[in-house]
């Protein structure tokens, strides 16, 4: 295994695909090419039922158990018994031969049982051997269905009595070399059987074909790694032009609205110097009207004058800012009729009128 794990939970693998959710009892972490193999492998038998054996390690980082999963090794010749596959002495012999030869630095962390169409479920006899073969609570039993593509890790529980479900898991990338000269020496992931009828020439040629197809295998991988980093590329550029141009938008927009609010903020700055200039005018007019002109007062003589000659009884509907002194000058040029007009209209204090109110007029 290529990547240098540490134990102060800093040294995970970068490249990472999640596979369902972390499970809060074991992290377990399964290279990619041995991902692959498994499917691979599990597709080869007829019946679909194939035995594998996991290596890798197992290392505590920041006080929780991982697991990470770097190589398998085929179980061969194995049988059935009890109508269970099961790996014999004879495919440890092999297995150990296997281990010894490509994964020499790793360790056994699990076995693997593929089944078509059973599903990702675990047997009563599978989880019997994995208790009587596989002891340990990082012991790992992962179960394939290659034809439904389904998949799942069990481990023991805390009572070590019965194999419980991992929540999921996580597939990472590496150079992993021991896993691929494990791939091309056992291409195709059919077993090496002495007792096979060919001949050198055969077994050369159905090797090299099979190591062809590994190579491919691998070619085409590479090509879909650059492919999916040549995408993400593409689409951040994309995503970083639109922001810009929304930037530049926002820009001109808010240039804009600076612009539209100093126009305004001129003409809120011009509406009240005409508000206050109208204001000293009115109240110019005001102190003008309270001061009565003579032209006023003799008009409104004149027209009382007239108006005394005729017997039509006068009214006077106050407004506001009218005065009951100020009334009677308009009327009859002086105050002197003032106390006749409060008598006519029951006012006892002459400062106060109410606007609206009609005067009878002597």
């Amino acid at each position: 295994m290529q990547t240098d794990f540490q134990s102060n939970g800093t040294a995970f693998p970068t490249n990472v695909r999640q596979m369902g959710s972390a499970d809060d009892g074991l992290k377990i972490y399964m290279e990619d090419y041995v991902h692959t193999y498994l499917y691979q492998y599990a597709r080869s038998s007829a019946t679909g039922e194939k035995l594998a054996v996991l290596m890798g390690k197992t290392i505590v980082i920041d006080g929780q158990k991982t697991v990470f999963i770097s190589g398998v090794v085929q179980a061969r010749y194995t049988e059935k018994l009890k109508g269970m596959e099961t790996i014999t002495n004879q495919s440890w012999k092999y297995i150990s031969e296997d281990i010894e030869k490509y994964f020499s630095d790793l360790s056994i962390v699990g076995w693997m049982h593929s089944r078509a169409s059973f599903g990702a479920f675990v047997t009563s006899r599978d989880e019997a051997y994995h208790k009587k073969v596989f002891q340990g609570d990082s012991q790992v039993f992962f179960v394939v269905d290659p034809e439904d593509r389904l998949d799942r890790f069990y481990v023991l529980n805390e009572a070590a009595s019965a194999l419980r479900p991992v929540k999921g898991y996580f597939v990472y990338y590496d150079k992993n070399v021991q896993m691929q000269e494990y791939m091309l020496a056992n291409s195709l992931v059919q077993p090496k059987n002495s007792g096979m009828d060919m001949d050198e020439e055969e077994k050369e040629a159905a090797h090299m074909d099979a190591a062809a197809k590994i190579r491919a295998v691998l070619l085409n991988k590479n090509i879909e790694k650059v492919k999916k980093v040549k995408f993400k590329y593409a689409a951040f550029t994309c995503v970083s032009a639109v922001m810009c141009l929304i930037c530049v938008f926002m820009s001109m927009s808010l240039a804009t609205s600076v612009s539209r609010i100093d126009k305004l903020e001129d003409e809120v700055v011009t509406v009240k110097q005409t508000v206050a200039e109208q204001r000293e005018e009115t109240l110019a007019l005001a102190k003008d009207v309270s001061n009565y002109s003579p032209v006023i007062t003799v008009m409104a003589a004149e027209n009382n004058s007239g108006k005394e000659d005729s017997d039509e009884k006068r009214t006077y509907t106050i407004k506001e800012g009218d005065t009951l002194a100020g009334i009677c000058r308009l009327f009859y040029g002086d105050d002197s009729r003032l106390e006749e007009i409060m008598a006519m209209n029951n006012i006892t204090n002459p400062d106060v009128i109410y606007y609206g109110k009609e005067l009878q007029l002597p």
